[in-house]
């Protein structure tokens, strides 16, 4: 047996249409009164949005009530459609009646008015002249100075006093912790800082022999590596090791 299904103008079907949004009108002594009903959702709210601008238009009467207790179901994009409504009577001075929301419906009501009418953060406001700007840097960066300045005395001062407070206080001093800490800085960093210099060396041989092979001096290959290991990168790559090690030993 064939079952046709009879289907609302809008394609959905008929259980589906007596769920749909709806606005009933009428107007009485000066009152213009809507009674909503159906489902305001995202899904169905664009199948009143022309008969709710036809309705925005309308004029002649001095108080809008708006019977919100047959709503069934209700989003933010239904109670934006409800808030144009009130919004674009608010700005003719109509005295706007709300009967029969429920709770969650007053919570979108006053969620979206308060995100519609919240004036927007003015981006286009002009920029200080470069005049005030150039002197807003300078100001700043005196301050920060001044910081610097005043961290590098409280350093000072602390070691200044601090050397004053252990004159003639032998037993102040640990030389047991002295002792611990260089073996952890100095000692301990033996391998590593041996094995960055042994693979830069490396690095250093391979590279110039490669270079140097153009001009047939790769043979000063050894001196160009013992020149630069044992003045520059040797020192430079050992103070940079220790440094590293004592700032994560102690």
């Amino acid at each position: 047996m064939l079952t046709i299904r009879k289907r609302h103008a809008s394609g959905t079907t008929a259980k589906e249409a007596d769920h749909q949004p709806r606005v009933a009108v009428g107007e009485e002594g000066g009152v213009l009164g809507c009674a909503f009903s159906g489902n305001w959702t995202t899904r169905t709210v664009t199948l009143v949005d022309a008969e709710m601008r036809k309705i925005e238009k309308r004029s002649g009467f001095q108080t809008l009530a708006l019977d919100l207790s047959h709503i069934e179901k209700m989003d933010t994009a239904g109670a934006w459609l409800i808030d144009r409504l009130v919004s674009a009577f608010e700005k003719k001075g109509v005295e706007i009646r709300l009967q029969g929301q429920s709770e969650i419906a007053s919570i979108l009501l006053g969620a979206v008015g308060d995100a519609v009418r919240r004036e927007p953060d003015s981006g286009g406001t002009k920029p200080p002249n470069i005049i005030i700007r150039a002197l807003e840097a300078v100001g700043r960066r005196v301050y920060e100075m001044r910081d610097d300045f005043l961290a590098a005395m409280n350093i000072l001062g602390a070691t200044i006093r601090g050397s004053q407070m252990k004159l003639g206080r032998g037993h102040a001093v640990n030389p047991a912790a002295i002792f611990n800490q260089i073996d952890r800085m100095g000692v301990g960093a033996i391998p590593v800082v041996v094995l960055m210099s042994a693979i830069v060396g490396a690095i250093v041989a391979q590279q110039g022999a490669y270079q140097l092979s153009y001009f047939g001096a790769d043979i000063f290959v050894v001196d160009l590596v013992g020149v630069l290991i044992l003045r520059e990168l040797g020192v430079l790559m050992t103070a940079i090791m220790i440094a590293g090690r004592s700032g994560s030993a102690i």
